[in-house]
């Protein structure tokens, strides 16, 4: 079922407000949370769950031919690469995939779906990376690539590519040597263009992403 819009701030003041918590805890009470004077390490690996939320808008001509076209939620793993250039500076390569249902009807009827491939690649700031809890933002671009998109009242139906600008807000948190905790945030800007009955419209994805997970780094 389509998370409502009060859904979706609920989940961003939720991923904010872990942040804020977690690190004002850590650096009124937790002794590990003092500067580490060791080398940074440079290179990340990440592996993490996202719960994917489009906020699509879909041209009204479309709506009005089949009363209504939805894209699904989608649960999907992801994996990060990461390379710190400088303790405070990092750069970030995110790759996922996700399988989304299409709804018709007001999305009473599951008429097809679509997989994205959204590679998408970071510039990231960490103001305090030396402490236990490192929050950071990103801003960078993506690429959305559709594939295996059906829709059973139109064998011509098709998604096409996008490029978009992406951001993220989130932190890492140190639980071992070389081992962080990792939540954040995430919007695309994905505004593709899809095929139904030979004429292309507009279908303006836009997805907020929450996800979490365990890297390390060396």
């Amino acid at each position: 079922m389509k998370n409502m819009s009060i859904a979706k701030s609920f989940g961003i003041l939720l991923v904010v407000t872990l942040l804020l918590s977690a690190a004002s805890t850590c650096f009124a009470a937790d002794p590990a949370c003092t500067p580490q004077e060791k080398p940074f390490e440079r290179y990340g690996v990440r592996l993490r769950g996202i719960y994917i939320m489009p906020d699509e808008k879909v041209d009204s001509r479309v709506n009005a031919l089949v009363n209504g076209l939805t894209v699904d939620d989608a649960v999907a793993p992801e994996l990060d690469l990461e390379y710190f250039i400088t303790r405070n500076f990092s750069t970030e390569l995110v790759l996922a995939l996700s399988k989304h249902d299409i709804m018709i009807n007001n999305g009473g009827t599951n008429a097809g779906s679509v997989w994205l491939l959204p590679p998408s690649l970071y510039v990231k700031y960490h103001p305090i990376p030396q402490y236990k809890v490192s929050p950071y933002v990103g801003f960078g671009m993506n690429v959305v690539m559709p594939f295996d998109d059906k829709l059973s009242i139109d064998p011509s139906f098709k998604v096409h590519s996008s490029v978009g600008w992406s951001a993220k807000v989130g932190a890492d948190i140190k639980v071992a040597e070389h081992v962080y905790l990792n939540i954040d945030a995430m919007y695309y800007d994905c505004r593709p263009d899809m095929t139904v009955g030979g004429t292309k419209y507009k279908l303006n994805l836009n997805p907020f992403i929450l996800g979490t997970g365990i890297g390390v780094r060396f």
